[in-house]
């Protein structure tokens, strides 16, 4: 076999400009750099040519490896794979992430596909790239499906590390150009985690599949250390801390909170959890969270509607929302909160309380911001099989499943007048309510002149529940039709 060290990553976008070095890569990468091969990342966010970008790379590389979430990342990885597998007909292309390993068999039927590698990723890329420069058979490695020639092996299932007993993944932060990601965003910004897997089983989620409903969580030591290590070394602003539930451990989140105050270190973090948990804090709690640099939560809210929390198995309530919003009022951390429209057992009564809990949380605070989408049904989830029986009909291919995420996914049990009218309701939501994500840059002052003049009918309508006629859309969409056509104006 040749002797090849080189080994590449692709991340393909998610149709966001919220940028930063990709988590999932750094994780992959950080071992194999240990080892002492050498890793190259190419992230399509900062490419115009991804397809040229990877193509590069190649020549003398080992394997491409990518990593993927459902959705609009598998156009990307498909449009690149089929290119490197065009050039090098012989190089061999793993898949691994949340949608691989989810429908592992139907991501190998694509034909640039040659590996999938099941749940946590590090051990078992490790292994095949071993396989590939030593040329033995890739049947001894645990936790991955391959392709035998015309045949789909799955080889016996792999007992995974804690993630405390991983390798460190401070090694892959070295592979990225800080300064890149923050003229492309405004931010020096990472993203980190602390965790894996969540107790909780809400039924639209489908994280038991890949992780059971285990929480394994990383020493608070080790935790301060390495995100103070980071913050110091690459001068970073922003931390995200994206465990799927952060406040499971009271003691072990102060603990971390103190950490970072005690490193002297001035810098900002957000995390993602539920209400119930954050709504169980004091107020000097909060506030020492925001003495430690915690600027924002993102919750999982869902609806503003007692029942469909039920129906949805999500162990809170309403009040909790509120509770969770005060607590952050009280600390002085902005307040995000994330609802889900067409539930399978949403009603029309539902959603507008739904909409009344949005109105009255931008009443309640300044630094509360609300974000919207329509549910999508996930093989694993325990609401997958009911949205089968309901009549949903899944997409029949890897690249089918490229067009499959919230904003787009049409279910049986909404007709096509009720998920326009959901679509105009999250229009007049988007004008009416403003949202500030995370890494993104400030729209133009005519952009924002412009959802200035539709505030004020848009959370008109929202309060009295009227979206016929929708003038204000109509007008929006037929000036960015003609701003395209003309293409002499500023972004708007």
């Amino acid at each position: 076999m040749a002797n090849k060290n080189k080994i590449v990553l692709f991340f393909p976008a998610y149709n966001s400009n919220e940028a930063c070095p990709p988590l999932a890569l750094i994780s992959i990468a950080a071992p194999l750099i240990s080892k002492g091969y050498e890793v190259k990342i190419v992230d399509s966010t900062l490419e115009e040519d991804m397809v040229g970008a990877v193509l590069r790379e190649l020549d003398d590389a080992i394997c491409l490896g990518m990593s993927l979430v459902t959705g609009p990342m598998l156009k990307g990885a498909a449009e690149v794979g089929r290119a490197a597998k065009a050039r090098y007909p012989q190089l061999p292309i793993v898949l691994g992430g949340w949608h691989p390993s989810i429908l592992p068999e139907q991501t190998l039927e694509a034909d640039f596909v040659d590996v999938v590698v099941l749940k946590q990723g590090e051990e078992a890329f490790q292994e095949l790239i071993e396989c590939f420069t030593s040329g033995d058979s890739l049947g001894n490695v645990t936790g991955i499906l391959w392709k035998d020639g015309d045949e789909i092996r799955r080889n016996m299932p792999r007992k995974y590390p804690t993630v405390a007993e991983l390798p460190s993944r401070l090694p892959g932060y070295e592979l990225f150009d800080y300064e890149t990601y923050c003229n492309l965003t405004g931010l020096r910004w990472i993203m980190y985690s602390s965790s894996h897997g969540c107790p909780y089983n809400c039924s639209y989620c489908s994280n038991a599949s890949v992780y059971g409903r285990n929480l394994d969580l990383l020493p608070v030591e080790q935790v301060v250390d390495e995100v103070t290590y980071l913050v110091r070394k690459y001068n970073i602003n922003l931390v995200g801390i994206i465990d799927d539930i952060y406040f499971a451990f009271m003691d072990r989140c102060l603990e971390m909170a103190e950490g970072f105050i005690r490193s002297g270190l001035k810098f900002e973090w957000y995390i993602q959890d539920r209400v119930d948990s954050w709504a169980k804090l004091t107020a000097d709690q909060a506030r020492l969270y925001r003495r430690a640099g915690l600027v924002r939560i993102h919750f999982g809210a869902e609806s503003g509607s007692d029942e469909v929390l039920k129906s949805i198995e999500k162990k809170t309530n309403i009040g909790k929302t509120i509770e969770a919003l005060e607590r952050c009022k009280q600390g002085d951390i902005r307040a995000s909160f994330g609802f889900i429209f067409g539930l399978p057992e949403e009603k029309d009564e539902d959603m507008y309380q739904t909409l009344d809990m949005i109105d009255r949380i931008y009443r309640a605070y300044d630094k509360a911001d609300c974000y919207t989408n329509i549910f999508t049904p996930y093989p694993g989830s325990p609401l997958w099989p009911i949205s089968i029986e309901k009549g949903f009909i899944p997409p029949k291919s890897f690249e089918d499943w490229s067009d499959y995420y919230p904003r787009i996914t049409e279910l049986p049990w909404i007709s096509d007048k009720k998920h326009r009218k959901l679509q105009a309701i999250r229009q007049y939501l988007r004008f009416g309510y403003h949202q500030v994500k995370v890494g993104e840059k400030h729209h133009s002052w005519k952009h924002t002149l412009l959802l200035n003049l539709l505030k004020p009918t848009s959370r008109l309508r929202i309060r009295t529940k009227q979206f016929t006629f929708p003038f204000e859309i109509y007008g929006y969409s037929g000036l960015q039709r003609l701003k395209s056509s003309f293409n002499i104006y500023d972004r708007f």
